[in-house]
Order: C-alpha cells, then sequence, then structure tokens
C-alpha cells in the first residue's frame, strides 16, 4: 500500500514539475537534475516529519530564533517544490543556500555542539552531486570563508558571540579547520567517483552504439543470405525440373532400345545398359536435389494413408539385399513390430525413402565380411528404427555435420566420391516431418549406427498440436 502510494506521489511530482518534459541533456546533467528532484520528493515529507516536533519544542521552551529559522528553511523548501515555473538552476541556488544559512544560523545559536557540521557536510556532498565538482568546491570555499569571518569575530571581539564565551580559540580553529579538510576530502572523492562513472557510462554507450550497428549489419547480412539461399532453392527445383524432364525421354527411349532385335551386337546392348544405368542414377540425383529444395522452401508436403508398415520394411529390405550379397556384407532384418501394431497412419513413401538413403549409406561404407542389421520395434505409439553396420564408421567430429545437404565425410575416400551428399539430409528431413529425429552413434573404424522413430498415427498427432 505505502509502496503504490509513494510510487503515486512520485510520479505525480515528475509530471507537476515538467521535468520529464525537459530539453534534451547530455547524460550526466540529466542524472544530477533527477537527483535533485528526488531529494525535493524527499526532503519534502522528511523536512515536514523534522519541522512539526521542532516548532513544538521551540514555541513550549522560548527558543523563538530556532523556531524562525526552522519555518523560513521549511516554508522556502516548500516554495521551491511547488513552483513548477523556476529553473533547475535557479532552484538548486536557492536550496544549497538555504541549507548554508541554516548550518550556520546553528552554529552561531547553538555553537560547536550543534550539527552544523554534519549539515554543512551533506550539503558540500548533494552540491557536488547535482551541480558538479566546481560547485561542490565552491561551496567548501564559502564555508572556509563563513568559518573564516567566526574565527576573525571571536578573536577580535568585533561581534559579541556569547554562545562561544567558553570556548578557546585554538579549540575553534582546530575544529573549523578539520571540518573543511574533512568536507573538501570528500567532495573530491565523490567528485572523482562521479567522474569514472560517467567515464564507464560514456564507454557503455559507445559499446551499445557500436553494437546495436553491428547487429543492423548482422541482421542486414542474414536477411541477403536468407534471400541468396531462397533463390538457390528456387533456382535448384527449376533446373531440377527442367533437366529431371528429358531424363524421362532418355530413359523412355533407352528401355525401348532394349528391345530391338540384336542379339549379335554385344557392344549395343551393353551401351543400352549403360545409359540406362546411368540415366537412373542421374535421375536419383536430380530427384534428390529437387527435393533438398522443396524441404528448404517449404513446400514439401506429407501424403498420409493407413498402410502396412511391415510390408514396407519388407519390400526395402529384398530390394537392397542383392546387392548387400553381391558385395559379400551380411544384410539381415530383425523386425519386432507385431501385428497388432503394423497398421499404421503415415506417410508411406517418405518411411520407404528413409530407410533406402540409409541402407544405401551403411552398404556403400561396407566391404566384405561386414554386417548390416535394420532393427525396427514398437513402443508408445512410435515405430522405432535402426540400421547397424560395421564399415568404416564417422569421425567424432563430423557427426554434427554429416546431415548438412551436399556433404561428404571424407572425400579422399574412394567410396565418399560414390553419391551427391544429399542422401543423409533428405532422410533427416523426412523424419522431422514424420514427427521425429534422425541420430547418429559412429566409432571411427569400427561403423555406424542410424537411430530414428516416427508417431504412428500421424495425423491425429498434428491435430493434437
Amino acid at each position: 500500500m505505502l509502496k503504490k502510494l509513494w510510487s503515486s506521489y512520485h510520479q505525480w511530482y515528475i509530471e507537476y514539475s515538467g521535468f520529464s518534459k525537459g530539453i534534451k541533456q547530455d547524460d550526466l546533467s540529466y542524472f544530477r537534475d533527477k537527483l535533485f528532484i528526488s531529494i525535493l520528493i524527499l526532503i519534502l515529507p522528511i523536512g515536514l516529519i523534522s519541522y512539526i516536533p521542532s516548532a513544538i519544542i521551540g514555541i513550549i521552551l522560548g527558543k523563538w530564533f530556532v523556531f524562525y529559522v526552522d519555518t523560513i528553511a521549511f516554508f522556502l523548501i516548500c516554495f521551491l517544490f511547488f513552483n513548477n515555473k523556476m529553473s533547475l538552476s535557479l532552484k538548486k541556488m536557492i536550496f544549497s543556500a538555504n541549507l548554508f544559512l541554516l548550518s550556520f544560523a546553528l552554529l552561531l545559536y547553538v555553537g560547536l555542539e550543534s550539527s552544523n557540521g554534519l549539515l554543512l557536510f551533506m550539503l558540500c556532498v548533494l552540491v557536488t552531486l547535482y551541480s558538479g565538482k566546481k560547485a561542490g568546491i565552491k561551496t567548501v570555499v564559502y564555508s572556509g570563508f563563513a568559518y573564516l569571518l567566526i574565527a576573525i569575530s571571536f578573536y577580535f571581539k568585533i561581534v559579541d558571540l556569547t554562545v562561544f564565551k567558553d570556548e578557546v580559540f585554538e579549540v575553534i580553529g582546530i575544529v573549523f579547520i578539520n571540518n573543511i579538510l574533512f568536507i573538501l576530502m570528500t567532495v573530491l572523492s565523490v567528485s572523482f567517483l562521479v567522474d569514472r562513472l560517467h567515464n564507464a557510462l560514456l564507454k557503455e554507450n559507445q559499446l551499445q552504439e557500436v553494437l546495436i550497428e553491428k547487429h543492423k549489419n548482422v541482421l542486414i547480412a542474414k536477411e541477403r543470405a536468407e534471400q541468396s539461399d531462397q533463390l538457390k532453392s528456387a533456382f535448384l527445383a527449376n533446373i531440377s525440373h527442367e533437366v529431371r524432364t528429358p531424363m524421362y525421354g532418355i530413359l523412355g527411349s533407352a528401355e525401348l532400345l532394349k528391345d530391338y532385335e540384336a542379339d549379335n551386337d554385344k557392344d549395343f546392348k551393353e551401351f543400352v545398359s549403360i545409359i540406362e544405368q546411368n540415366g537412373s542414377k542421374l535421375l536419383d540425383v536430380i530427384s534428390g536435389i529437387l527435393n533438398i529444395s522443396e524441404i528448404e522452401t517449404g513446400v514439401m508436403r506429407i501424403n498420409v494413408s493407413k498402410f502396412n508398415i511391415n510390408d514396407t520394411i519388407t519390400t526395402v529390405y529384398e530390394q537392397f539385399l542383392p546387392e548387400a550379397e553381391l558385395k559379400e556384407v551380411q544384410f539381415s532384418i530383425v523386425n519386432k513390430i507385431s501385428d497388432a501394431h503394423k497398421i499404421i497412419q503415415s506417410d508411406q513413401a517418405k518411411i520407404a525413402i528413409i530407410l533406402k538413403k540409409l541402407i544405401e549409406n551403411a552398404i556403400k561404407f561396407t566391404s566384405k565380411g561386414d554386417k548390416i542389421i535394420l532393427n525396427a520395434a514398437f513402443d508408445d505409439l512410435r515405430c522405432h528404427f535402426s540400421i547397424e553396420d560395421t564399415g568404416i564408421g564417422v569421425p567424432e567430429d563430423k557427426i554434427d555435420t554429416i546431415f548438412n545437404p551436399f556433404y561428404q565425410v571424407d572425400i579422399t575416400n574412394k567410396n565418399a566420391l560414390h553419391g551427391s551428399g544429399i542422401g543423409l539430409s533428405i532422410a533427416k528431413a523426412y523424419v522431422k516431418l514424420l514427427g521425429g529425429n534422425l541420430t547418429l552413434e559412429s566409432n571411427e573404424g569400427e561403423g555406424s549406427t542410424f537411430m530414428f522413430s516416427i508417431v504412428s498415427d500421424l495425423e491425429n498427432n498434428y491435430k493434437k498440436k
């Protein structure tokens, strides 16, 4: 409750004084003015709490000098507080003079036992904070001059200072000199601290400006890179489409040439076979590039249907078994998906492509005597797959980058040259589309294990999201 009232009071005075609508200043001047405003906001309620009991006691005890001095000082503060037409610089001067006169009035009325030294110390520190080092030192000089006048008047008895009648001149001189030296040391220390803070603030602002400029440059570079990447993807999509169309004509013609009666022309059949095989490989590369382009441009679509996942796994396995046997690689399957869970709802074509890409990769990097195992299982409404091999493996520092498009782990390896470097990136992207994540565990020289899982009910999974 009190916090809310104080916040409302603070906000009201900021608006009433017009400080928030002031002209733009440098940072240090702004904070000095804000500090002075904060002092006014604090000193009014504190001054009121202090004035009421002191005024009552002054009247009761007949200390009319104290009553008049406190009253003048308090009402002068009220005048400064409520006058929103006066400039802040003039308010600072009047406020400082008010405390200065109040300090020496207490000294002349009460003597060395008064709080003159403490009040003067507070005044010089505040002046240094809200007006600067020069103003603080001037206040110390004025205080020293006032002390000097009082000391001379006491020594030569120019003015009857009965309050000091029991004091020794040397004691008065020592007290005055100590007060001035202590206040001067504090003012210099505070001004030094303010200067350091100001320099630090300026450096921070400069760094912020540099960081803002660098951030803008980074955003511009990022935007240009994204535009370039989009253009690249669009170009790849268009060129892949344009190249793939005539490739179908070439492969179709090769198929027709196979039926041409040239039984005695072995070279003819061999050349047709070469056209067909390399044309198919080229078509696969073009299709892969097109798929990457569709993934990067966000136009790749999912075709959800119900199908038997075990049939898909078996079909893919049987498709690559002859190739593995040709390389004398032992290729086996461990399928633990039961009949109760074999019907799933997902994109059958993409699952088949994922398995094909991973098995192709395993066969590519294995050799005679190695093993490949295709594992499948069902758990927690997801189908889990892993393709293990005992091939050459992947270096630890390449595991994070192996799924990047057009990336090959080791271009010095002959086996690594047989591919475009996009198979794994397509597999990873497809797995993500199907609600999973493709990961790799590998030890160089020992083999690799690719693992992924997909949701068994893709359509309902997206509805829940």
